[in-house]
């Protein structure tokens, strides 16, 4: 048998009797899917999507060859995450106000902090003007790159042309600790929030 035919025969193939959410035998290869609500699901789903890209920028600064095409899921599930730790934030001050919470369907990161920044405010939460400067400048700087949330996912808009706001070049090491300092403030406003629900 030839190098080739060898490959060939080892590829994997669809067949037509698997099932996608099968739990199979190998236990330990099962995840679970079903969350018990709202606040669990943005909690676990946010994580996810970060843990993911963390895994993905240590695997390409040591796979130099697959760095650049890696760069579009490791930028998209970063702002992904930023999206969904700032719902979070508002079904956590939300329900600490008690009030109706509506579902969000905006991917807009700048309009998502604005509403993060009202809420703050009604809780009356003291936190430093530098402070939310520095989040919210982090935060705008991933928005203005992709504000809809398709940028690090198409390689082109609606209308078919490429996107233009991209740099050259994006180290995705600094990347990573940008979005570790949003995600130590995002965790750390979510854990006080619920705290201070806890103590009503």
């Amino acid at each position: 048998m030839s190098l080739l035919e060898d490959r060939l025969q080892n590829l994997s193939w669809p067949e037509k009797k698997k099932s996608l959410f099968s739990e199979r035998k190998d236990w330990w290869n099962v995840a679970r899917l079903k969350i018990r609500g709202e606040a669990e699901g943005f909690s676990i789903y946010s994580e996810g999507y970060r843990d993911a890209a963390d895994k993905l920028v240590e695997y390409a600064k040591t796979d130099q060859t697959s760095i650049d095409s890696l760069i579009f899921p490791i930028l998209f599930l970063y702002r992904h995450y930023i999206e969904l730790a700032l719902k979070e934030i508002i079904l956590a001050a939300t329900l600490y106000l008690g009030k109706q919470h509506k579902s969000i369907k905006s991917h807009n990161l700048t309009q998502l902090w604005q509403r993060v920044k009202e809420l703050i405010s009604e809780v009356e939460l003291d936190i430093p003007i530098d402070e939310m400067i520095a989040i919210e400048n982090q935060i705008s700087q991933f928005d203005m790159l992709d504000n809809s949330s398709e940028t690090f996912r198409y390689p082109v808009d609606k209308q078919g042309n490429v996107f233009k706001k991209l740099s050259d070049y994006v180290n995705v090491e600094n990347v990573r600790e940008i979005v570790d300092g949003l995600h130590t403030w995002c965790f750390g406003l979510v854990c006080v929030l619920g705290e201070y629900e806890d103590a009503i």
